[in-house]
């Protein structure tokens, strides 16, 4: 028996694949919570992540370079 807490916690993509896989193999996989988004749903919070991970290191960058500016 195999149990995750989320099926992107086993592997981003191929989670069925990886089921049969087991399944041929005599073990069995649990999803604890599995995921209750649509395609769409789970998209734009993929989306919604990778734009705030963006924005974070761009300020990050612009306030170390004001830094370097006050500094020097």
């Amino acid at each position: 028996m195999v149990r995750v807490t989320r099926e992107d916690r086993l592997a981003r993509f191929g989670v069925g694949w990886l089921g049969h896989l087991l399944a041929v193999h005599g073990a069995a996989l649990d999803v604890l919570h599995p995921k209750k988004l649509g395609g769409r749903d789970e998209l734009l919070e993929d989306v919604v992540s990778l734009v705030t991970t963006f924005a974070g290191r761009l300020y990050g960058m612009r306030s170390a370079e004001n830094r370097h500016r006050l500094l020097a």
